[in-house]
């Protein structure tokens, strides 16, 4: 009896896990806003699209061969519907125009911006590129058009700046890029325009917190979870994805036990090496979404997809296969149909950027095939549990791998759950009913110190009965018996 309890608990186990994958196959694209000279098209290459709702967002144009850059805004858009006032196409209609930052006689060109993020409802900041202060500068969406606002702020210096985000409270996150080869890039914080006049003033001021990378390599995207507690930037030279916890008051530190790296290649051209660029935490599910793709080459169109992370370790939960989408609707991954018109595809594989919407719709961009895509999920998406925050370390060095018995017990809602870590390793902390079916992932493959740990279970969403915990280090498990009596 004791066997067939075994090889059931397995079973179910290999089953619930199999199940908590993203299935690649249920992402489609609803729409791809049209390439063509007729309304809708954003009009040239597309690095960033920031999302306001559902099918309301701004994209980003950057064509630095003629030094083109603006902003053009969507409404309740499709492929065909929804852009905001009238722009021209390509490089007889629109090349060459440089949007402006205007406050009073203060002006700024936009000039090779490569990323923007939005917030408040109409508010777009702009990763700009201009040659002195290398300015984050604030637009505004309009009923018509996309205008200035008051608001910019210098970064300080002639490193190019390339990614930026905001919390939920409104502070900035951007990326200084680094040159690629000696010196790192890094990550600098400011204050909200809410919470700092200088926005408006002086534009210039002190960053909360500046943020060395450990390796040297171009520095592409950031992203932070609402809160700012969580933060995530990538390194496009070697292919990582870096994860710091912390906030913005009192500094952060890089998470060792998040471990994602692009090691991808284009089918038929070894020697382009795509990496990581645009990034974007989703609310609520707590998934990570990072754009890869080879950055500012029109030789890598058979490649381009979008990696789906478990952000407390940069498990790839699953992906969304841009190219393999473009190749399965056209036969090509440099095409197109109806003359730029075909509603369902971009064509011309390059997912520079990526945004979410709050009904956990994906955005990303195709930059050379000059559009915004929605991609949709056939089904729920899971929700990962966020473990790197809520696990406390307590005082003590451990001599031996110990789980101890829940307190109180039996409890109701709530419970703790200590234990001791005499190595260093990688940690799960799993949930089972009686029948062996895995209820929560409490920790899920998170690198963990040697040392004394504990965390509280909020319990209150399941029925009355017992269950099990196991606690895995470096693979070798201990079980205990937990009963919640409501």
């Amino acid at each position: 009896m004791k066997k067939i309890f075994s090889t059931l608990f397995i079973l179910f186990i290999f089953i619930s896990i199999t199940k908590a994958q993203i299935v690649d196959t249920l992402w489609y694209c609803a729409y791809a806003t049209w390439d063509h000279p007729d309304a809708n098209a954003t009009g040239y290459n597309t690095p960033s699209v920031g999302v306001f709702s559902e099918n309301t967002f701004v994209a980003l144009i950057n064509r630095p061969a003629n030094n083109t850059a603006y902003v053009v805004a969507y409404k309740n858009a499709d492929s065909s519907n929804g852009r905001i006032g009238s722009y021209g196409y390509g490089s007889s209609g629109i090349g060459g125009y440089r949007q402006q930052w205007v406050s009073g006689f203060d002006v700024v060109e936009m000039l090779r911006p490569w990323d923007l993020a939005v917030a408040f409802d109409s508010l777009i900041f702009v990763a700009n590129n201009d040659t002195i202060d290398r300015n984050i500068l604030v637009l505004k969406v309009g009923t018509d058009s996309v205008y200035t606002t008051d608001f910019r702020m210098s970064t300080g210096d002639s490193n190019p700046i390339f990614g930026i985000d905001l919390d939920q409270s409104g502070k900035v996150y951007v990326t200084k890029e680094g040159d690629g080869t000696t010196t790192p890039g890094k990550v600098l914080v400011f204050p909200s325009i809410n919470d700092d006049p200088n926005w408006g003033f002086l534009h210039t001021t002190t960053p909360l917190q500046t943020i060395t990378l450990p390796e040297v390599g171009f520095i592409r995207g950031v992203t932070v979870n609402k809160e700012g507690t969580l933060m995530y930037v990538s390194n496009y030279t070697n292919g990582k994805v870096y994860c710091y916890t912390g906030n913005p008051m009192t500094g952060y530190t890089l998470y060792p036990g998040f471990n994602f790296t692009i090691n991808d290649s284009v089918a038929g051209q070894p020697t382009l090496k795509p990496g990581p660029l645009g990034m974007k935490f989703m609310p609520t599910k707590n998934l990570l979404f990072v754009a890869s793709a080879y950055f500012y080459s029109t030789s890598a169109y058979s490649y381009g997809r979008i990696y789906i992370l478990n952000p407390n370790t940069g498990e790839v939960l699953g992906k969304v296969d841009a190219a393999e989408w473009n190749f399965k609707k056209t036969g090509a991954y440099n095409s197109r149909g109806d003359d730029g018109k075909q509603g369902d595809v971009s064509g011309y594989t390059s997912p520079f950027g990526v945004d979410v919407d709050n009904d956990f719709n994906l955005y990303s961009v195709s930059y050379y095939g000059w559009t915004v895509d929605k991609w949709v999920y056939n089904g729920t998406l899971p929700t990962i549990p966020i473990v790197i925050l809520s696990v406390e370390r307590t005082e003590g060095i451990p001599e031996s791998f110990s789980l101890a018995q829940n307190y109180p017990n039996p409890f109701n809602p709530t419970t703790t759950i200590e234990f001791s870590l005499n190595e260093s390793g990688t940690v799960e902390l799993m949930l089972y009913n009686i029948l062996g079916e895995k209820i929560a992932e409490l920790i899920s493959k998170s690198y963990f110190e040697r040392g004394n740990y504990k965390m509280t279970f909020d319990a209150s969403k399941l029925k009355s009965g017992n269950y099990f915990y196991t606690l895995k280090l470096n693979n070798n498990p201990i079980t205990k018996k937990m009963s919640l009596i409501k």
